[in-house]
């Protein structure tokens, strides 16, 4: 796998624009802690990207100290532990990089010596958990972190896209909190920088998330985002698939004889809210329910507002005006309101009213609609085992896809029935 570069074999040079890509990799501004490991981040990434190929010249110590703007000791110490880990023989300060081909064959084991034989590294995830300002929204971190942390298997339904011949895809996973419910963005900034993870993971959606992902990537660190917010941060995504979803939604409850099928969805301005609500109306509209404008109603915005008896009394009412024989719930929150309102007696479920739910393994709606609620559940453990095998791919040299989503489960409960 390793080629000693000597004056006898001086290597090849890589082709210019490939240098002139990895010098402005190399270039970008480096953390004030922990600008070791970020350099040798970056040369793997580069090693793995394919514009080196068996037998290039890497750089001197000389070029990478004046394209990293980084001391001599720094880069010594970085390009020291590439040769521990595999990847370059120096010679008088230079490398040659022979590439993935003998390695897949031989493994960085056969050839690195007793030193770094054994037990892989873990692989170094920088979660940030939620970091909005309210904990009382935040119902699905702990399945997408049962997920990524392997305690609930492969991703369901989602094939990999990294092959799975890599001795990265099965190192474990060592996951670092690195943003929280009270975490200041100062603060998490700084931690993020000192951390220096291999992928940066986010479950969360506030603007703070945001400018998280945003800083990591300008620091050239590898970002994947879970769920359907801020696209616009321009790296990879999984998510659930909201159409496919709501499409089978619709669908069984079709099946079961219901044609006029309302939704009921709170005011929020997610694109997974503009997804399912657009799919409700194309799927009655294919499979011959009513499509009516008059079937969807909305809930309010504000959390004060959502749990008012108005709100209860104004569902109601549109249930009784506009005579649905089935409702599906867009996701957790009017479910609740209808526990409420069966809880009080002034709605029988589902004798009056059948209702599935989106999102029904939310607490909120075990608890005050049913434990055995109908409907699909968002598959959380799905995506964080999916964030963690793309992970593995990205670090063997395979890139995760812009998106992937992920299709939800019918679970035929107890608050549908047939007519």
């Amino acid at each position: 796998m390793i080629q000693t570069l000597s004056e006898d074999a001086p290597g090849t040079e890589p082709a210019g624009d490939t240098i002139a890509d990895a010098l402005g990799v190399l270039g970008r501004p480096y953390p004030q802690r922990g600008s070791v490991e970020q350099l040798g981040e970056r040369v793997r990434g580069l090693l793995r990207g394919g514009g080196f190929s068996a037998g290039d010249r890497f750089f001197t110590d000389e070029e990478l100290v004046a394209a990293t703007g980084l001391s001599r000791s720094s880069v010594r110490r970085a390009l020291g532990g590439l040769r521990d880990g595999g990847w370059l023989r120096r010679c008088a300060g230079r490398g040659t990089y022979v590439g993935r081909t003998q390695a897949a064959d031989r493994g960085p084991e056969a050839v690195a010596g007793p030193a770094v034989r054994g037990a892989a590294a873990p692989l170094r995830l920088g979660v940030l958990a939620f970091n909005g300002r309210d904990p009382a929204h935040d119902w699905f971190t702990g399945d997408v972190m049962r997920g990524v942390s392997g305690l609930h298997g492969p991703a369901a339904g989602a094939a990999s896209e990294a092959p799975d011949t890599d001795a990265a895809d099965t190192r474990p996973v060592r996951i670092e909190l690195l943003a929280g419910y009270a975490d200041s963005l100062t603060a998490s900034i700084a931690r993020l920088e000192e951390a220096a993870p291999d992928v940066l993971v986010c479950l969360s959606a506030s603007p703070d998330d945001a400018m998280l992902v945003r800083v990591a990537a300008e620091r050239g660190m590898r970002c994947l985002v879970a769920g359907t917010m801020f696209p616009e941060l321009d790296a990879p995504r999984t998510c659930e698939d909201n159409r496919s979803g709501v499409a089978m939604v619709v669908r069984e409850l079709v099946e079961r004889g219901h044609r006029r099928i309302g939704m009921a969805m709170r005011r929020w301005n997610g694109p997974w809210v503009f997804e399912r609500h657009e799919q409700w109306l194309t799927s009655c509209r294919e499979l011959g329910a009513d499509a009516e404008e008059a079937l969807m109603h909305w809930l309010p915005s504000r959390e004060a507002d959502l749990r008012s008896s108005r709100t209860d009394e104004a569902l109601l009412a549109w249930i009784d005006h506009a005579r649905p024989t089935a409702v599906i719930c867009g996701h957790y929150a009017p479910a609740e309101n209808l526990g409420h309102l069966a809880r009080a007696g002034r709605l029988r479920i589902p004798e009056d009213l059948s209702v599935a739910v989106i999102d029904r393994q939310h607490p909120g709606v075990t608890r005050l609609l049913s434990p055995d609620a109908s409907g699909a559940a968002t598959p959380l453990r799905e995506i964080g085992a999916q964030l963690a095998e793309q992970a593995r791919g990205w670090l063997a040299g395979h890139p995760p896809p812009s998106l992937t989503r992920l299709p939800m489960r019918w679970h035929d409960g107890n608050t549908v029935r047939r007519i």
